[in-house]
């Protein structure tokens, strides 16, 4: 039994070619505009971004970091709960949509851990401990990432007390080569 095609469907279809052939004013160019931005509020969150660094740089005990939610068009400004900061980052006058999110550690000090953890490499090494990386997660912890989480977590923790880490599965950095 043959399918049916119901009736708006088939009007629909049968116009179609005939748009599509007719030459029109607004016929979209072949080649991509390599100024225009997929995403187009990109541009707007990148230069709120800078903006709320700048804020960032006068309260370094408080600031976390910026981070960008493009398709949904938000900023989100990471920080410890501070009311002066917060009024200070409103007081830009931003023309993006601004989501304050609460962080347990400024950057600044979260920065300060990781120079420290990085500085440690030898140290780890010798010991038998593969750290591949070390770098901050935003407002919460220094991540560290070890070749064998299980084993090497407990030592790794003990060795920093009072730092808030991330002890992670890590593996080799890879290059990447040009063939």
């Amino acid at each position: 039994m043959p399918r049916r095609v119901p009736a708006l469907l088939t009007l629909t279809l049968l116009a179609l070619p005939a748009a599509c052939a007719s030459p029109s004013a607004s016929a979209v160019p072949s080649v991509p505009n390599a100024e225009q931005s997929y995403w187009p509020a990109q541009d707007a969150l990148s230069d709120a971004a800078e903006a709320v660094d700048g804020v960032g740089e006068r309260w370094p005990d408080v600031y976390a970091d910026v981070s960008l939610d493009v398709p949904a068009g938000v900023l989100l400004v990471h920080r410890i709960p501070s009311a002066g900061f917060d009024e200070a980052v409103r007081q830009l006058g931003l023309h993006v949509t601004v989501r304050f999110v609460d962080a347990q550690h400024s950057a600044r000090a979260l920065d300060r851990w990781v120079e420290q953890i990085a500085a440690d490499m030898d140290y780890w090494r010798q010991r038998g401990v593969a750290v591949y990386e070390v770098g901050p997660t935003i407002g919460k912890c220094v991540n560290v990432g070890v070749g064998d989480p299980q084993r090497d977590a407990a030592a790794v923790t003990a060795h920093y007390p009072g730092v808030p880490l991330c002890v992670e599965q890590g593996a080799p950095a890879v290059p990447l080569t040009a063939d």
